[in-house]
């Protein structure tokens, strides 16, 4: 922890004209001026002594943001407990200190500074700041600075306090039209499971033990007397459509066939969106979405739902580090009667990247899907 006096720009003014009424004050001694002089000097004391003495063993810390999403506020919130047992907190402005790393927060954004108007001695209080990152990736903190020119605003006090910790900023996405959506999903993607919950619908699948809470019109009544004990129905139940998007990135940013004046990494980035855009509207219309990342040796994500599993998913897409190595293995393409395959490149369509259902979309496809434009998209959707 370190401590700092600073002044501003109000209190370099007062410390001016200080100055020159200690330098009326000794050329021509006169008593008011050496009792205004005595005065100012005496305002300076106070100030610095009164701010210093409430920082004083004071104590910051920056509470785990969770994750970030590109364009959206981010809430960042910290916990201060002053160290004083009678001097309350007045007037505390927080904010972070800028670091050199290439993931540093000052890259994403540049938040507002913290500000606690009033903290008692000795309790916590909180203050929140407000971040709105405009890129993804690993975001990082350190330095925290805290400070208060209490009681008169010219000489104030700064704690700075280490506290390294790193949140995920996940990508930028969009909502894409339901019709498009489902032209994406085409035939594939649905099928039929087994499960715990009976009905009457779906086609057999076996036969086992009663258990608790079953019905009892699920009971095979012929299969139970001979058996001695309840036998009940396992029927298959229709499952939840599956899509996994297949996003190519085995090609490096500097490889890219894309047209003149067209930025690469941009380019990128807006495929990343896309694939964060199709996931996002497929979970939230009941889809199960799956994730594989051809190039970058990161581990496949199975077809899931739910918001947890949103949340993985752009999570490994924010993750994603355009500036590592590119690997260009083969990729395993899952059967199209498991779940429809939407492939997602970069600069140019693979048609051997997928199988003869697959979808293979390009980065400038997103406005078509946004907008469920026919043109652009139906060209796209599937190859040959």
């Amino acid at each position: 922890m370190r401590y700092r006096y600073q002044v501003n720009l109000a209190g370099g003014v007062y410390l001016g004209i200080t100055l020159l009424v200690g330098v009326a004050a000794t050329i021509r001694p006169n008593n008011i001026l050496v009792w205004v002089f005595g005065l100012l000097l005496a305002l300076i004391a106070i100030g610095g002594l009164v701010s210093g003495a409430s920082l004083y063993r004071m104590s910051v810390r920056r509470l785990d943001p969770g994750h970030g999403r590109v364009g959206r506020p981010m809430v960042i919130r910290y916990v201060v407990r002053g160290g004083s047992n009678r001097l309350p907190l007045f007037d505390l402005s927080i904010a972070e200190r800028p670091g050199e790393s290439d993931g540093d927060w000052s890259r994403f954004s540049r938040p507002d500074p913290a500000w606690l108007m009033h903290g008692s001695p000795d309790e916590a209080a909180h203050a929140e700041s407000v971040l709105i990152p405009g890129r993804r990736g690993r975001m990082c903190f350190d330095l925290i600075s805290a400070s208060s020119s209490f009681p008169f605003g010219l000489l104030g006090k700064s704690v700075g306090v280490s506290q390294p910790m790193e949140t995920l900023v996940h990508p930028h996405t969009v909502p894409i039209a339901p019709t498009a959506l489902e032209r994406l999903l085409g035939g594939g993607g649905n099928g039929e499971r087994s499960g715990r919950r009976l009905g009457h619908q779906g086609e057999f699948m076996g036969l086992r033990e009663y258990r608790s809470g079953d019905s009892v019109r699920s009971i095979a009544w012929k299969k139970s007397r001979q058996a001695d004990l309840p036998v009940v129905i396992q029927r298959s139940s229709p499952s939840p459509r599956r899509v996994i998007l297949l996003l190519d990135l085995r090609r490096a940013t500097d490889e890219l066939r894309l047209a003149t004046g067209v930025d690469p990494r941009m380019t990128e980035e807006k495929a990343i969106t896309l694939a964060g855009s199709i996931a996002e509207t497929g979970i939230e219309n009941g889809i199960e979405v799956g994730l594989r990342i051809a190039g970058m040796g990161t581990p496949d994500l199975r077809p899931q739902s739910g918001r947890r599993h949103l949340d993985r998913l752009l999570a490994g897409l924010g993750a994603i580090e355009l500036d590592d190595p590119r690997q260009r293995k083969n990729v395993a393409i899952p059967s199209p009667r498991s779940s429809s395959l939407v492939v997602i490149h970069v600069d140019r369509v693979d048609s051997s990247l997928g199988h003869e259902e697959s979808r293979h979309l390009l980065p400038e496809s997103l406005d078509g899907l946004q907008a469920d434009s026919e043109a652009g998209f139906g060209m796209l959707e599937r190859v040959e």
